[in-house]
């Protein structure tokens, strides 16, 4: 019990600020994913562990849309391969490059061209099956 009345004498400042943060989030009605991410970010803030909310967001990706089909973290992925393949292609036009590395930079642009028509094929399965990308509470 006094342990209990030792919290409540605490001060709540920042912890009270990402409470109200979420809230706001979910009455704006923002995505579950969103939610979570904003929720890493504070943490890897205040644990000083940097990495972490890269950590969160790729978990979710992965068990999230690649598992379980849910289309938000895949399109999410999409949007993300999208740009790096756009400044991969940029860097491949500059004649600063050598030869040796122009092959180097056109397999990632490959191994990229690959991997977003992996994405997409992932996202019409996802939306032909119907799943929502919803989470649902038990």
């Amino acid at each position: 019990m006094a342990e209990d009345a030792e919290l409540i004498r605490q001060p709540h400042g920042r912890e009270q600020q990402v409470k109200m943060e979420i809230v706001s989030m979910i009455h704006g009605g923002e995505s579950p994913y969103d939610i979570i991410h904003h929720v890493a970010q504070w943490l890897e803030k205040s644990s000083g562990e940097p990495g972490y909310a890269q950590y969160v967001e790729d978990t979710m990706r992965a068990v999230y849309g690649c598992a379980l089909e849910h289309v938000r973290p895949m399109e999410d992925e999409l949007r993300d391969v999208e740009e790096r393949l756009a400044r991969i292609r940029a860097a491949y036009e500059k004649p600063e490059f050598t030869e040796e590395e122009k092959k180097r930079i056109r397999f990632a642009i490959d191994l990229h061209v690959k991997n977003i028509a992996r994405l997409k094929a992932c996202i019409e399965r996802a939306k032909a099956n119907g799943e929502p990308a919803e989470i649902v509470k038990n």
